[in-house]
């Protein structure tokens, strides 16, 4: 009985410790195979363990239940010569729990009585340079990132106060 504790124990490491080397930001750095994932054998067990994983592989975000599941799903991808799909690599997890709002205005005028707060505002360059925030509920693309500092400023002392928004890529939320 103790062997076989040891074993799912020791399996359980072992996976968990082996799905973490898979990971790399969608955002930051491009997709490519990683050489040592061809040389990676399969998970067989993966721990009961949830730990939610969001996975990018270039065409859309995907919920894992940890990353030992996300590497299972690239070990098949990986196995299916005809698939054309990436394998997914983990990314922030407001990518797969978040919802896409297409106006955050909307969205914060609900908790903000007064977004045009005089201490809040501040000049932003007229230049269109989109960043994706989120603050874990909701995920929107603003049209530069000085706006964020005057969203975040307006939501003190409202209900949203605890989830500011922080920048969650330094491109639009939408898949292209």
């Amino acid at each position: 009985m103790l062997c076989k504790k040891f074993y799912i124990i020791f399996a359980t490491l072992l996976a968990f410790c082996n799905a973490n080397t898979i990971t790399t930001l969608a955002d930051e750095a491009p997709l490519d195979a990683d050489q040592n994932q061809e040389e990676q054998p399969c998970p067989v067990v993966c721990p009961a363990l949830y730990a939610p994983t969001c996975g990018y592989d270039g065409v859309g975000y995907e919920q894992f239940v940890n990353p030992c599941m996300m590497q299972v799903a690239n070990c098949a991808r990986r196995k299916e010569r005809a698939s054309l799909h990436q394998p997914f690599a983990q990314t922030d997890n407001d990518w797969c729990s978040t919802k896409l709002v297409n106006n955050l205005y909307e969205i914060v005028s609900n908790f903000a009585d007064n977004l045009n707060k005089e201490e809040c505002l501040k000049p932003c360059p007229m230049i269109y340079d989109p960043v994706c925030i989120s603050n874990g509920e909701y995920r929107v693309t603003i049209a530069t990132a000085c706006q964020l500092d005057i969203y975040n400023c307006a939501l003190k002392g409202t209900k949203l106060e605890s989830k500011l928004f922080r920048i969650l890529s330094t491109r639009k939320c939408e898949l292209n």
